[in-house]
């Protein structure tokens, strides 16, 4: 099942806590400055600003995901960029620099209790915040990578995204 994928009627959310440490080990790989291959330049790099809004509270950690293609995006086990993040005034920000040029899509969700899995109830509906790029719905399952998805073509790009 993907980072975070919310499925309704009858499917029970899985644990997560198995991809917290490729989550680490991914961020740990895109998070520091790659140097540039020889195709690149900086002119194909530009800057990520992501701001999450509509936390009920402070409690626990936003996680997120930032997935570059739709293998990734529904894949069980891999992001590409994932984060663990601690919420401000019931806000995160997030900048990701020399982020290249291409498609995108983001996931996130509360995690107020630290338990390193969304929670839901008895038929599988999230008790957690979350919400995806573009502030697309989630209803009966994630949207798809095509709802999700936005392009990084200049060099700075804001995104908003509001959990509930």
């Amino acid at each position: 099942m993907p980072f975070f994928q919310c499925h309704y009627g009858g499917y029970l959310l899985k644990r997560i806590s198995k991809i917290v440490n490729i989550v680490f080990i991914i961020s740990s790989l895109h998070s520091h400055a790659q140097p540039l291959e020889s195709s690149e330049s900086s002119d194909d790099l530009g800057k990520l600003s992501v701001r999450i809004m509509g936390f009920a509270n402070d409690r626990g950690e936003c996680w997120f995901a930032l997935d570059n293609s739709e293998n990734v995006y529904e894949s069980e086990d891999s992001v590409f960029i994932g984060k663990i993040l601690p919420i401000f005034n019931k806000e995160v920000i997030l900048e990701i620099d020399s982020l290249k040029f291409g498609v995108y899509a983001i996931r996130v969700f509360h995690d107020e209790n630290s338990n390193g899995e969304l929670d839901s109830d008895f038929l599988g509906i999230p008790t957690e915040d979350y919400g995806y790029s573009n502030n697309v719905s989630a209803w009966f399952g994630a949207p798809s990578w095509e709802r999700a998805k936005f392009r990084l073509a200049k060099k700075e790009l804001t995104i908003e995204i509001y959990v509930d």
